[in-house]
């Protein structure tokens, strides 16, 4: 059996959030990612940037790292058109053609996943509930998820123990009305501190193999998700890298003018970027996914199972249990 941490950030991933002064998602260099991963346990490392194939690429043409070992990825934000709610799906396998269709896609889930079915890439719907925000019911949500996806995040080491509870608990009512839908794992690791704690584990001597096993579902989970403490002080860690490097001169901005700007506004922000304002987000985002995840689970169980078995073929088809 083979072990990957399917969600992994790198300096690659940019933070859509203050534009303005270019900040990073990670400062994790792809191939201090690759050592941490071997070194964490790993056999495979996947490295899944925000919106690009990047940071993986890179990897791939390091000196003494191996390409069987590396699971090229992307997490794509895309978009429901009809209410306007992004969710990430964890792309897995691709190449840049691929990588190209599916950023013009993006705007609309069901292209995107129709896609993927089609040149038989892994779609996982990474934290699914971390968007949901009763944009439709909870019922129409989940027979969105169930007519899209085979594969979901079961663990992610960067959301609330209920989420995942809650995800853990969909794939099991699922699986009791004969729908197929697989749990992965992953870190969602922005430090290197994280990587490697949650990881899914396959058969597969290399990256192909392992995502042909993930796909007919013979995989399972394990690791542990961040506390909440652990998350803060991850979020102060790319706080400090960011100003680390501006001030050093290493930050994003191309020319003096646009540098001179970052440094401004940047500095403007010292007080917020290092008071108690990143804390309290991180909380009440945790406490945000506490809540959606309990009404989700309230609703699980009245959920007219049947119906999905009969409207939803394409889940239905997917894999076995995890």
């Amino acid at each position: 059996m083979a072990r990957a941490d399917l969600h992994v950030h790198t300096t690659y991933s940019v933070w859509r959030h203050l534009r303005i002064i270019h900040p990073r998602d990670s400062y994790s260099q792809p191939l201090g990612v690759y050592r941490r991963a071997l070194a964490a346990g790993m056999d495979l490392v996947a490295v899944t940037d925000h919106d690009t194939i990047e940071g993986a690429l890179r990897l791939l043409e390091e000196p003494g790292v191996d390409p069987a070992k590396v699971l090229v990825g992307e997490e794509v934000e895309c978009r429901f058109p009809e209410t306007g709610q992004w969710v990430h799906v964890n792309v897995l396998g691709l190449g840049e053609a691929d990588h190209a269709r599916v950023q013009k896609l993006k705007g609309d889930v069901r292209a995107v996943c129709a896609f993927c079915r089609e040149r038989g890439l892994l779609a996982v719907l990474n934290h699914p509930f971390q968007s949901f925000r009763a944009q439709k019911s909870a019922e129409a949500y989940v027979e969105d998820v169930l007519s899209l996806f085979t594969h979901v995040e079961g663990l992610n080491g960067g959301v609330s123990t209920a989420q995942n509870l809650a995800v853990n608990r969909l794939c099991a009512e699922a699986r009791s009305a004969g729908l197929g839908l697989v749990q992965v794992a992953g870190s969602d690791a922005h430090t290197l501190r994280r990587v490697g704690a949650a990881w899914t584990e396959a058969s597969g001597a290399t990256a192909a193999e392992f995502l042909d096993e993930i796909r007919a579902g013979r995989c399972r989970v394990g690791g542990t998700a961040a506390s909440l403490w652990g998350l803060i002080g991850d979020v102060h860690a790319v706080i400090g890298e960011y100003y680390l490097r501006l001030y050093t001169g290493r930050g994003e901005a191309a020319g003096a003018a646009a540098y001179t700007k970052d440094l401004l506004v940047a500095t403007a922000c010292l007080p917020a970027a290092f008071g108690p304002f990143p804390s309290a987000v991180t909380a009440l985002h945790q406490a945000r996914q506490k809540l959606v995840s309990r009404h989700v689970l309230a609703r699980l169980s009245s959920f007219d199972w049947p119906r999905f078995l009969a409207a939803e073929p394409a889940a239905a088809q997917g894999g076995g249990a995890p």
